[in-house]
């Protein structure tokens, strides 16, 4: 019985975040259900309805309890979500959600800044309608650094 509602809290939580990337008429979203690649959804940036080639990951995370404060979501990453994202070559995104209220946090995993070795923004952040607005203006960003770096 908790592995059935392990696995209604995980699918229920990975369609919350496709509801909340959906809102942007400027993202594409491969759900990557079953690949066990450490990511949950792979989102393609686009522009006038094409790919960019600019894309993140997301993690997708629920929760079948309410959190007293958003710091207390530090808690739900393990030593593997917190290494494996380094490895990539793109920003990933960790999204959590609570499952009595349906809100929803995201925190970044490996998104670096211009000089590619340290973190920028490793805190929690409510993930609401600005919010995908948000991470798809960080996510240029840092392709727009890494062009520019590369240059």
């Amino acid at each position: 019985m908790k592995q059935n509602l392990n696995y209604f809290i995980a699918e229920r939580a990975e369609h919350l975040a496709i509801v909340h990337l959906t809102r942007s008429p400027n993202l594409a979203i491969k759900h990557l259900k079953g690949a066990d690649s450490g990511l949950d959804l792979l989102v393609t940036i686009l522009q006038d309805q094409l790919p960019t080639g600019r894309m993140f990951g997301v993690q997708v995370k629920g929760y079948d309890r309410t959190f007293e404060n958003i710091q207390q979501l530090s808690s739900v990453l393990g030593e593997t979500e917190k290494i494996y994202p380094q490895e990539l070559p793109f920003p990933v995104c960790l999204f959590v959600f609570t499952m009595d209220d349906d809100k929803g946090y995201y925190q970044w995993l490996n998104y670096l800044n211009n000089s590619s070795t340290t973190a920028l923004n490793f805190q929690w952040r409510s993930l609401d309608a600005s919010s995908v607005e948000q991470i798809l203006k960080e996510v240029n960003a840092w392709y727009e650094a890494k062009r520019h770096s590369a240059a």
